[in-house]
């Protein structure tokens, strides 16, 4: 018998300021360096494996044992209760005793802790590198960039596992290698949760963030269609070709004149980018930055929302489009852990009004959180989100669905999100019970991916 003693290292979670030079720096340094990598796929592939030698997954069967496991995708509390995994998969759920358990089983033990699905991070861009508040990066830091890159960034998919992230969703990065390093998880090449990708994003020449964050216009991280016809084709490469994605997004955002001026998409595009799309089955979802830009977005079709804004309005959701978003069931990831960072007290206030306003009303709140963006680490970021979507209305056992089976619905992943039978085995076992207090979620001792272990000794 083993014991679950391993730590998860720990991030402040404390709040910081960026600027828009920062970022425009961030943007056209990983830019800058991702173009070199694009070119080079079998050196990146080389470097990448080997310093991430290749897993792999869980064979046979695997006991856990003595906690208390939140089970299904309410996740209820069961006391004493055994998980057996075989081959990577739950296959039984009972009371600790009841199980007779096959020969050769591996049990682990896990009395005192609290075993729970992997967390799961529907908004993160692996693209970026990991930057402080107040930090830029300069000209001396592209040979260290460029090397993470060319390993697929290690410390991010090892700070996820050590945060019991299992699974995440790129909303915005250089296509070719985003999608290769999806392949290379998937495939086991490398260590780190599994990876669903928009792969580039859809945009304008002079909107975010080619206007915002400096991003070449021609970089593989951005769609910039001008006529219907361009954004159909468009979509249909990623849908088709060799690299497809698993979803689109699209930014409709046309600034302000006290920060910045952008351009949106023009409607007939981005209704032809949504279309074409769903004639995919992909999911559609939009970053936006205003209600006009909500309205245009909405009325497209988009499936689902990035961000939640204060601007224009500071007395809550205009009642037609709170009723829009209840009765389509759209899910909104509010990505409270930047705005947190990058926005004023008083705005930061408004959004979270706003959503405390939203789930009242029956709406859809899943949890991401904009990860690599400056002050928002990758793992310890969906940690301080949870703790925020908790604060802000949802209590925590909302806030854990939202990072677990609401999650996974957005994913379309039935196979993900829940401690239930038939489901793979993304487990996180804590040493406290995040349903009284989320921030337990930070107390990891043990992960396991597809029921290896990850992270615990």
């Amino acid at each position: 018998m083993e014991t679950a003693d391993g730590t998860a290292e720990q991030g402040s979670g404390k709040p910081g300021k960026r600027s828009t030079r920062r970022r425009f720096l961030r943007g056209a340094a990983v830019v800058g360096g991702l173009g070199l990598l694009a070119g080079g796929g079998l050196v990146g592939h080389y470097v990448a494996t080997l310093y991430s030698p290749r897993t792999d997954p869980q064979r046979g069967a695997l006991a856990l044992t003595g906690a208390t496991v939140l089970v299904g995708t309410d996740l209820e509390p069961r006391e004493n209760t055994t998980v057996l995994v075989t081959d990577g998969v739950i296959t039984e759920i009972a009371d600790d005793g009841d199980l007779e358990l096959p020969a050769g089983t591996e049990t682990v033990e896990l009395g005192g802790h609290t075993l729970m699905p992997g967390l799961i991070d529907l908004h993160v861009h692996l693209g970026f590198p990991q930057q402080e508040p107040g930090e830029e990066l300069g000209p001396t830091d592209m040979p260290g960039v460029v090397y993470e890159m060319a390993r697929y960034v290690p410390s991010a998919r090892r700070a996820l596992l050590e945060h019991g992230v299992t699974t995440v969703r790129g909303l915005g990065d250089d296509h070719t290698w985003i999608t290769e390093m999806r392949r290379m998880l998937r495939d086991g090449e490398l260590e780190g949760p599994r990876l669903y990708t928009s792969g580039p994003l859809f945009t304008t020449p002079a909107g975010h963030p080619v206007a915002t964050f400096g991003v070449e216009p021609d970089s593989d991280t951005v769609r910039l269609p001008s006529t219907p016809e361009e954004a159909r084709e468009a979509v249909r490469e990623l849908a088709t070709g060799d690299y497809p994605v698993d979803l689109i997004k699209v930014v409709q955002e046309r600034g302000d004149a006290e920060r910045l001026e952008l351009d949106p998409i023009p409607a007939d595009v981005l209704e032809a980018v949504v279309a074409e799309a769903h004639e995919h089955g992909l999911f559609v979802t939009a970053h936006w930055g205003s209600e006009p830009d909500l309205t245009d977005a909405l009325a497209a079709g988009v499936d689902g929302l990035e961000h939640l804004e204060a601007r224009g309005v500071l007395d809550g959701w205009p009642e037609e489009l709170l009723a829009e978003l209840v009765e389509r069931d759209v899910p909104v990831t509010p990505t409270l852990a930047v705005t947190e960072v990058a926005v004023s007290a008083e705005e930061h206030r408004v959004i979270r009004d706003r959503l405390a306003e939203l789930h009242t009303a029956g709406g859809r709140i899943v949890a991401g959180s904009d990860a690599a963006v400056p002050g928002v680490g990758f793992g310890d970021g969906l940690h301080r989100e949870l703790e925020l979507l908790s604060e802000s209305g949802m209590g925590p056992h909302a806030a854990l669905r939202a990072a677990t089976s609401e999650a996974a619905r957005v994913l379309d992943a039935d196979h993900l999100g829940a401690i239930e039978v038939g489901r793979a085995a993304d487990l996180v076992a804590l040493t406290g019970d995040p349903l009284t207090d989320i921030t337990r979620v930070r107390d990891v001792a043990a992960v396991y991916r597809d029921g290896r272990r990850v992270v615990g000794s």
